[in-house]
Parts: structure tokens; C-alpha cells; sequence
């Protein structure tokens, strides 16, 4: 009777005291991990204090007043990664900034015709592209480079082709849709998505030997690429990057000055007892 009654009582006892410890040794784990948190975020380290605060989150779950405690730290993670993110982009917008400013006065604005968008090109530039079989290099009024191609005779165009003789590179093959047929030639434009890696192959090449081929579904036309407008196209695909540049800094700094304005709106509206640090 002695031992039915008070052996499920001992367990019991000791099942309670197993969980009393490992309630004790969990605790202690988390208030470690945020004792780290706090020296990654004293050295600078924001990315590393937001890895271990996840690793709070995930390892001790039942931990909720040391969790509760872990939201400031990781306010403070999270304001001190967002701050070295805006110097880091204002250094880049700063750079782009420089680098616009020093192209843009080596371009000229051409109209366009009634509905459609102006575009930029190179002073000095001819522009007889729609008076023969060749191609012309464009920034557009968004900063986009692009390339207009003229063929003086019905070929079906489809894409161009670059190469100096001992490498080439392509556009992308077009729909018809986008091709112009007027009194038997053809103008299209090619985009800045169709000629990927084309600005980048002009860089790397001298203003010799260079040609344009033009492929269509009835067949080929040949122009040459002298050294300037070899110059003219590397020209408007850096001005264009540079313009690309500057505007997607510009978004991102904005992107983290409102990231920043958060993570210091949620410092300011923690609990005031939260505020005295460990």
C-alpha cells in the first residue's frame, strides 16, 4: 500500500525536477545567445547578431521573456546594418552621380516624331541610319541603351550579328511585329534585353575589321562598323549604364531610409522597461 501510494508521488516529484532543470538550462542558453547577440552588435557585426537572434527564435521557443528582451537587440541589429547599407549606397550614388554628370555633356537630346518618346546620342553622330543599311546607337529619355537597325531591302529581319572577324555576338532573334516596312526597307529597334553582352563585346574591341550582319527569313544584309561608331556604340552603353546606376541608387537609399525610419520607429516604441540594456 506504502509503495503504491508513494512511488508515483516520487516520479512525479522527479519528472518535475527534470523539468525544472531543463526549463533553467534552456533559460541559460538563451540569455548566452543574447549575451553574443550584444558583443556582435558592440564590434559592428549586425548580420552576425541577426543570426543569432533567429537561432533564439528557433532553438528556444518557450523562452519568451528572454525573446521578449531579444527585440531591442534586434532593433538595434537591424538600424545598425541598414545605416552601413545607406553609406555604402550613397557612396555609389555618389560615384554614379559623377559619372552622369561627366557623359552627359558628351550627348544631345534628338526629338522624336509626334507620340513617341526623344532619345540621346553622341555629339556628333550622323544620323543617315534610315537613309542606308546600318545601325545607330540610342540612349533612351529612361536611360536605356539600344540599338536602331535600318536595311535597305526587304530580308525579313529578324536579329543582328556582330563580329571582328574572329568573335561575334548576337541580339536576340525579334517578331515581325516590331519591324518596320516602309517602301521596301526595314528598321527595327533592339531593345536592351535583345542585345545582351553586346555593349560589353564593343568595349572589348578595337574600331577594326568590324561589321554588322542582319538576319532575315528571306535573307542577309552586311554593313561595316567604322571606329567611330564602334566609339559611338561603347559610349551610349556606358552612359546608359551609368544612368541605370545612378537611378537604381537612388531607389535603393531610399529603400533603406525607410528600412532605417522603421527599425528606429520600433526602438522608440519598446516598452520603457526594455530600455536599460544588459
Amino acid at each position: 500500500m506504502w509503495n503504491a501510494t508513494i512511488k508515483p508521488l516520487i516520479l512525479a516529484a522527479a519528472a518535475l525536477l527534470m523539468l525544472v532543470s531543463c526549463g533553467d538550462k534552456d533559460r541559460q542558453g538563451a540569455e548566452e545567445l543574447m549575451t553574443r547577440t550584444e558583443t556582435e552588435i558592440s564590434g559592428g557585426n549586425y548580420s552576425g547578431a541577426l543570426v543569432l537572434l533567429d537561432t533564439l527564435n528557433q532553438r528556444y521557443p518557450a523562452q519568451t521573456d528572454v525573446r521578449r528582451q531579444a527585440l531591442r537587440l534586434r532593433a538595434r541589429a537591424m538600424e545598425g546594418l541598414v545605416s552601413d547599407s545607406i553609406s555604402e549606397v550613397s557612396r555609389a550614388l555618389a560615384e554614379a552621380t559623377v559619372a552622369v554628370d561627366q557623359w552627359k555633356g558628351k550627348f544631345r537630346h534628338v526629338e522624336s516624331s509626334v507620340g513617341l518618346d526623344g532619345y540621346y546620342i553622341p555629339e556628333g553622330a550622323s544620323q543617315k541610319v534610315m537613309n542606308a543599311t546600318g545601325i545607330e546607337p540610342r540612349v533612351s529619355e529612361k536611360g536605356l541603351f539600344y540599338i536602331v537597325a535600318n536595311v535597305q531591302k526587304n530580308i525579313g529581319l529578324r536579329s543582328v550579328e556582330f563580329t571582328d572577324g574572329v568573335s561575334s555576338v548576337s541580339s536576340s532573334e525579334i517578331s515581325p511585329a516590331r519591324v518596320v516596312s516602309v517602301e521596301g526597307c526595314q528598321t527595327a529597334s533592339f531593345n536592351p534585353e535583345d542585345l545582351e553582352g553586346v555593349g560589353e563585346w564593343f568595349a572589348d574591341r578595337s574600331g577594326k575589321g568590324l561589321k554588322v550582319i542582319f538576319h532575315g527569313s528571306k535573307g542577309n544584309a552586311t554593313a561595316a562598323i567604322d571606329a567611330k561608331l564602334r566609339n559611338n556604340i561603347v559610349d551610349c552603353y556606358q552612359y546608359s549604364t551609368a544612368l541605370r546606376a545612378l537611378e537604381l541608387s537612388s531607389i535603393k537609399r531610399e529603400k533603406f531610409e525607410r528600412m532605417l525610419a522603421t527599425a528606429r520607429d520600433q526602438l522608440a516604441n519598446l516598452p520603457a522597461e526594455e530600455n536599460t540594456d544588459k
